[in-house]
């Protein structure tokens, strides 16, 4: 909802004009503190309408900061043609001097933004002028191939719903009810047509969450196509998909390929169940790596809204501790960054911390002295063809499991409730359900494990087509069954060696896929299991593979697929877990 901006006066200046290095016309408002100039000053640039930040840019103003809120080139009262991720680098400099020779800044500038906003300030931030002195990257989304549009890949069509939501020059309203649906954008009418394509009746139940199906139906081939079968032309989506494998179109778009070329100090703020989430911790890794030293991390219990997930899934106690712990407020923490690095102020003790996550298991706040910690170590869990995931190395010489998967009827990401939005959800019914999901486990365990930081797959497995996908899930396993979610990763068959050159695999033919789980914090109390799955699908988190081998955007043909997945002493697939030795956890968690 937009925020009624007063025209200018003594606390506000509307459509102010930045002027990109090509002459095209940004516009914005400038919030003005009361007292003396000149001050420190904070930059947004936004697709999502400038003038919706207005509240944000009194609340800086009250803390003595000039705020620019400036529309993206292309959207809303800036000129120009919107290509995202693709000015933004120039557009950010350009503002960024626009600030520096105001008379009303005293040449010290700060850039905050959430998502797209939370990226494009990362774009500005490579060799970026000297006025910029500080950056704070809330849920901001990766780089492609890593988690935006594509993870591992194949296309996050969690991308594609909010690509949809924003074509044009302007946002799409949508309903506060209307949570994740498709039917915003006029696509429920289709949604008949979509099912009778595969020869199908449709659900009664006529919600949104039927929304998932549509990309599984024979009508989302081609998938380059889809926009227009949900009912809008999204240009942008239809250049990306063009550019399926990582080329020099995304690397002029990237942040991880220059991130040792951001020199202003930088925090990140992102939650567990933030789809965007593994950025933060990459990005923050990236600038350790290249020598940057003044930088911070927090992992809050949040969605991508700075909220508290659906918790439903949750013991009454867990989800009412991540409820409570969800409301820190993380503007006192951008406000501490921004005050020791524009004003030189010390920082307090809740915000002096490299790093500070929520640990769920425990459900506490804990400060730790990097990312990952130092504490940490890899601990390697084998998977057996008893269903189990051991420390040991399986006996046998050869082991295997095998599943089949039909791109008509795609393992789906979630129980029926997922709308594309991670949350804490119990996937064990679903895990029961489908026999294309394989489940290793471990025995409860009978004292607390602590898991701080990445996780990773090595997989070996091989199958009769010449793509597939390997979808990965660790989860929980609750004493009573439920198993909720606690990381993920995915990787398309063809992307095994590199993002850049695919190659098909060859039917019959055995590979190694290593697959990036993201991260997690998270303390597996006594009684509790860890699970993995494995599958080759995750409807609704990530386009449906066709299985074929073709064009990935153009290719109308599917194909089932019957996968092996290994599990022996000479192909011992395995997950990679950060076991965090640290008493506060452990003393923690004693029964």
């Amino acid at each position: 909802m937009t925020v009624a901006v007063p025209e200018s006066s003594d606390h506000v200046l509307t459509n102010q004009i930045v002027r990109a290095e090509d002459g095209t016309e940004l516009v914005g408002d400038l919030y003005i503190p009361a007292g003396k100039p000149p001050f420190p000053a904070i930059l947004q640039i936004t697709p999502y309408n400038a003038r919706s930040l207005a509240g944000l840019g009194r609340i800086y103003a009250r803390r003595g900061f000039l705020f620019l809120a400036l529309d993206c080139r292309g959207r809303y009262r800036s000129a120009g043609d919107w290509e995202p991720f693709a000015h933004d680098q120039k557009d950010g400099h350009a503002a960024i001097e626009w600030f520096a020779q105001n008379p009303l800044c005293n040449g010290r500038v700060g850039m905050r933004g959430h998502s797209y906003s939370g990226y494009n300030l990362l774009l500005a931030a490579i060799d970026a002028p000297e006025a910029l002195q500080a950056i704070v990257s809330t849920m901001a989304p990766g780089d492609p191939f890593v988690n935006a549009p594509f993870v591992g890949g194949a296309y996050n069509v969690g991308n594609l719903i909010r690509l949809l939501e924003i074509t044009g020059r302007v946002s799409r309203d949508a309903r506060p009810d209307e949570d994740f649906g498709i039917r915003r954008f006029g696509a429920n009418s289709m949604t008949v047509n979509l099912y009778e394509a595969d020869g199908n009746s449709r659900p009664e139940d006529d919600t949104d969450d039927e929304w998932p199906a549509l990309f599984a139906s024979r009508m989302a081939r081609p998938f380059e196509e889809i926009d227009r079968r949900l009912g809008v032309f999204q240009p942008q989506f239809r250049e990306w998909i063009q550019h399926w494998r990582l080329d020099d179109f995304w690397r002029a778009r990237s942040v991880g390929g220059r991130i040792e070329r951001i020199k202003a100090p930088a925090l990140f703020i992102s939650g567990w169940w933030d789809g965007n989430g593994g950025s933060a911790s990459v990005f923050f890794d990236g600038l350790r790596k290249s020598g940057q030293d003044r930088r911070r991390l927090l992992f809050g219990p949040w969605d991508h809204a700075l909220k508290a997930p659906d918790c439903s899934d949750l013991p009454e106690d867990d989800a009412q501790s991540i409820i409570r712990a969800a409301g820190r407020d993380q503007l006192n923490d951008e406000f501490a960054w921004f005050d020791t690095h524009l004003r030189d102020l010390p920082s307090g003790p809740a915000t002096s911390a490299r790093t500070t996550l929520f640990v769920t298991g425990v459900n506490r706040w804990l400060d730790l002295d990097d990312w990952p910690p130092h504490r940490t170590h890899k601990s390697t869990y084998y998977l057996h063809g008893d269903g189990a995931l051991r420390l040991e190395l399986p006996e046998a010489a050869e082991n295997s499991s095998r599943y089949s998967f039909d791109p008509s009827d795609p393992t789906p990401f979630g129980p029926p409730s997922y709308r594309g939005k991670p949350y804490p959800f119990d996937n064990s019914k679903l895990a029961e359900s489908r026999s294309d999901i394989l489940v290793f486990e471990t025995d409860p365990r009978g004292a607390p494990l602590a898991l701080v930081g990445q996780v990773s797959a090595l997989l070996y497995a091989e199958a009769d087509v010449a793509d597939f996908d390997l979808c990965v899930k660790l989860l929980d396993r609750y004493p009573d069954g439920r198993a909720i979610l606690l990381c993920d990763g995915v990787l398309r068959a063809r992307f095994r060696d590199s993002h850049e050159r695919p190659t098909r695999v060859e039917p019959g033919q055995v590979n190694s896929f290593s697959i990036d789980l993201w991260h997690l914090g998270h303390v597996v109390r006594p009684g509790h299991a860890l699970r993995l799955e494995v599958a080759s699908g995750a409807l609704g988190r990530i386009d449906v593979n066709p299985c074929t081998g073709n064009d990935l955007g153009g290719d109308t043909d599917r194909k089932p697929a019957k996968v092996r997945l290994h599990h022996s002493l000479t192909r011992p697939s395995q997950v990679l877990l950060p076991i965090y030795e640290d008493p506060r956890l452990v003393d923690e968690t004693q029964p």
